[in-house]
């Protein structure tokens, strides 16, 4: 029995008041015009006739667009500089600079020696201080991160019931309308 009744509905109902029919035939009318004009050719409108029909993509899934290209990348030491020394090899300035470098090289294991226990010092504090930075930033990148995503699906939703009221507010006052309408009828004055 209700069998019967689902091949006795078309396919997509409308109200009376709409000519399906009249609609189609005027979408048919068009693309034959578009065929006409070379805007279409018969294998695009094959495609589009067989295309797979797929659910409307959900809106409250946000991508999340962001990299993690905080510390993926090595440092380079010219960027922490800032520019590369120039080495100058002319002249009594050249002259000069060459012989400190010699003098500084037979002291450098001198010095090493000398202020070791300082730099190992300062490496222990600031080796932790800079991983716990570096995790802070990476905590506080994510949050953020987050907090964005959060945000633009409340933006959606936002969005999406804003639309949701104007339809009811739609519905009400034609509703409202029809009331008055068979009021009128009803009751004439």
């Amino acid at each position: 029995m209700a069998e019967e009744k689902q091949k006795d509905q078309p396919f997509l109902s409308a109200s009376e008041d709409i000519d399906v029919e009249a609609i189609m035939a005027d979408i048919q009318k068009k693309i034959e015009e578009k065929k006409d004009a070379g805007l279409l050719k018969q294998s695009e409108i094959d495609d589009i006739v067989d295309m797979e029909l797929l659910p409307l993509p959900d809106f409250q899934e946000v991508p999340n667009v962001y990299e993690n290209h905080l510390y993926t990348r090595p440092l380079d030491e010219s960027l922490i500089l800032g520019f590369e020394i120039e080495q100058e090899r002319t002249g009594l300035k050249g002259l000069v600079k060459r012989l400190l470098q010699k003098i500084r090289r037979l002291f450098l294991p001198l010095i090493r020696f000398a202020i070791r226990p300082a730099l190992n010092d300062l490496a222990s504090r600031y080796g932790t201080v800079v991983f716990q930075s570096k995790e802070y930033i990476k905590i506080l990148h994510s949050a953020l991160n987050n907090m964005i995503v959060e945000a633009s699906k409340l933006k959606i939703e936002e969005e999406m019931l804003k639309t949701k009221i104007k339809v009811l507010e739609d519905k009400i006052e034609f509703i409202e309308n029809r009331e008055r309408a068979i009021e009128k009828k009803i009751y004439p004055s």
